[in-house]
């Protein structure tokens, strides 16, 4: 995980934060603005594609597996059926095709297992050509070169109908390509005979590279688009930072990835202080101003591509940190709490300070199996509720390992302070 421009830095500029072109943290967008020429997005927009590409693929690919295994069923019982028969081939067939084919099956139903479906689905697609090569070659041998269509058809398939992306597709029509390519010379066909088959060969992978590319970059344009307005119709539409419902779903995500990686959480709560008091002072037109001006110092808070800021309710916001433990997550919310106080929004009916400031509670965690998604929140809160005890304009930083909650304190008890 990278680590964002120094935070000194994000927020020395203070009160002219406007002029450092504030905009919502996605790396959809980016992806989306810088291209993809290469058929390659960043890390994580790139396993989101995949996993995507292969759920939308999945039915074809089962398709084919099922019809697969059934075709090598009932070549294995005519086999058994012919005296002298290849116990080899069986063999094969039997103990490595049929379990590659039943493992890619079952692992297209498992979610969050893309990347080992690729790896199986490719794999059972150059066993099957190989399989197909084999047969085609000692009927050619045989002179019925008219099973040279089946190699074609396979190789089409794995082009065009599997779903694979175009790395992994290429790998696997080329490798069974090849082999063939080596069966015709080893048994010596006739100079026309290899001479045909091979330039079919060539002009299939060619035409297959070709549609494979197209489908896969329409697809990837086609991911960006929709996440794109997604992500649009997950934004407040006030301040522009994701919305509740975003935010409850993005943070359901990361917890489940953080605790496969055991990756460290740090949940900001952001509040104004004294908000009610100052829309009745100055004005619901002054109070949105003010909420997109808060807004702009936490979005530019979300550097790297995991980050989080949302709008959590009101006068309320949420930023997720997400990455390894290091004072990242220990530095931005003092810099949070000075750069909106030195914004200079004028609050003449605070009782804590002559501009307008916020509170900020902080919950650090890494999360295990004793521990759950609410329950930081809950911390959050609670670090809240003593900021906005200690006087606000205060920042309280609570950690998993040795903070005690007390349930449901902050969302009575503070929000009676924040009224009072």
């Amino acid at each position: 995980m990278r680590r964002g421009p120094h935070i000194a830095g994000l927020f020395r500029d203070g009160p002219h934060l406007k002029s450092l072109g504030y905009k919502l943290n996605s790396p959809f967008a980016d992806e989306r603005q810088r291209g993809f020429r290469g058929l390659r997005f960043s890390a994580f927009v790139e396993d989101e594609f995949r996993a995507s590409y292969a759920k939308s693929n999945a039915f074809r690919a089962r398709l084919v597996m099922v019809t697969a295994a059934a075709t090598i069923l009932i070549l294995i019982g005519a086999r058994l059926t012919e005296p002298g028969f290849s116990k080899i081939m069986v063999a094969f067939e039997l103990f490595i095709m049929l379990p590659c084919l039943a493992a890619t099956l079952y692992t297209s139903y498992l979610p969050g297992r893309h990347r080992l479906f690729e790896f199986l689905l490719t794999s059972s697609a150059l066993l099957l050509g190989l399989m197909i090569t084999s047969i085609v070659t000692r009927a050619a041998l045989l002179g019925m070169h008219y099973y040279f269509a089946a190699c074609v058809a396979w190789l089409f398939a794995v082009w065009l109908m599997l779903g694979l992306p175009l790395r992994h597709a290429a790998f696997a029509a080329l490798a069974t390509s090849a082999t063939y390519v080596w069966g015709t010379f080893y048994w010596d066909f006739t100079p026309a005979e290899a001479f045909f088959e091979l330039a079919m060969l060539a002009l299939v992978n060619a035409t297959g590279i070709v549609c494979c590319y197209q489908l896969e970059r329409a697809s990837r344009k086609s991911f960006l688009e929709s996440r794109v307005l997604g992500e649009l119709a997950d934004q407040d539409g006030l301040t522009g930072l994701n919305n509740r419902r975003s935010f409850d779903r993005q943070l359901d995500r990361l917890w489940r990835q953080s605790r496969r990686e055991q990756t460290q959480l740090t949940l900001l709560l952001v509040d104004i202080d004294h908000f009610k008091d100052y829309n009745d002072h100055y004005g619901h037109q002054a109070g949105d101003d003010a909420l997109k001006r808060v807004a702009e110092v936490i979005g530019l808070a979300a550097q790297r591509p995991l980050d989080i800021a949302a709008r959590f309710g009101g006068e309320e916001f949420a930023l997720l940190l997400y990455g390894p433990a290091n004072e990242y997550g220990r530095e931005i919310p003092g810099h949070i709490r000075r750069t909106v106080q030195e914004l200079k929004i004028p609050h003449r009916q605070s009782s804590t300070h002559p501009y307008l400031t916020v509170s900020v509670g902080v919950s650090i965690s890494v999360p295990e199996a004793e521990r759950s998604m609410n329950g930081v929140i809950q911390l959050a809160d609670e670090a809240l509720y003593q900021a906005k005890e200690d006087g606000r304009n205060k920042v309280v930083v609570k950690e998993s390992i040795n903070a005690t909650m007390q349930t449901g304190r902050f969302r009575v008890a503070s929000r009676r302070a924040a009224v009072g």
